[in-house]
């Protein structure tokens, strides 16, 4: 199977337009991150921002803000002393088990400890490890399981370095996103949900399925990419309710795929 190439270059101005056209922080968050991971070294959210707009305790809006954020200020040389700040803080309001939700008070969350290991493996420890294992299992078990949620519980074991043998949910989960992509080669939260294959949950599966790359499906992954190369828009980006978010995970695991792909062909 061949795949087609997306506009990379498109969607990165995109998101750079994005992200200068969002008053929000936290709406810029996960763009900014993740341009600048992936190698676009201009500043979308300046350093005094950041300084700024961190609270005194070390977080900024909520969890996954402070996330992503830290992991942002750590790019960075001049901001380490933020990024300290952040991680001191994140290790605060940990819930018991180790794991963590959107907020102090919220429940715990897999799509939130798993992004958060996977930006922050710093953090991870056997409690999380434990923890993550233990409630995507009971999701797993359950009658609704979630593609996207299996792919954080991935991105999370992966950066934790758990090893295949040493969990053999990791497995049954690759087995559970390669019979969960639709027809049309995009995922949504499940095989056939009524909104279709979506450019979020394409994006989070693609990227957890790239993290255990001995387990995944070439095939799989070039449907997933000729689908988010079908459904580009004109601007660079992907119809999706928040178009920052949608559009940053889409562009985020299109770019992990492609590198996925071309490492396979050679």
């Amino acid at each position: 199977m061949t795949y087609r190439e997306p506009n990379l270059a498109a969607a990165a101005i995109g998101l750079i337009r994005a992200v200068n056209d969002s008053l929000e922080l936290g709406r810029r968050a996960i763009p900014s991150y993740v341009l600048s991971y992936e190698g676009l070294t201009s500043s979308l959210v300046a350093d005094e921002e950041l300084r700024q707009t961190q609270k005194d305790d070390g977080g900024w809006n909520n969890v996954r803000d402070t996330a992503l954020l830290a992991a942002l200020c750590h790019l960075r040389r001049s901001l380490q002393d933020c990024y300290q700040s952040a991680l001191s803080w994140l290790t605060e309001v940990r819930k018991d088990n180790g794991e963590w939700g959107l907020t102090e008070r919220d429940t715990s969350r897999i799509p939130v400890t798993g992004l958060l290991l996977y930006l922050l493996p710093e953090l991870s420890d056997q409690k999380v490890v434990n923890w993550l294992k233990n409630e995507w299992r009971k999701d797993f078990e359950g009658a609704t399981r979630l593609t996207y949620k299996g792919a954080f519980f991935l991105l999370g074991l992966s950066a934790s370095r758990v090893a295949i043998d040493d969990c053999p949910l990791i497995e049954e989960t690759y087995s559970f996103l390669h019979a969960e992509q639709n027809q049309d080669g995009g995922f949504g939260p499940w095989k056939d949900h009524p909104i279709g294959s979506e450019p979020w949950s394409t994006g989070i599966v693609l990227l957890g399925l790239v993290s255990y790359p001995d387990l995944t499906d070439r095939s799989v992954i070039e449907r997933a990419v000729n689908w988010l190369a079908e459904n580009q828009l004109p601007n660079g980006l992907w119809a999706y309710h928040y178009i920052e978010e949608g559009s940053a995970y889409a562009y985020w695991g299109l770019v992990e795929a492609l590198k996925y792909l071309s490492k396979e062909s050679n």
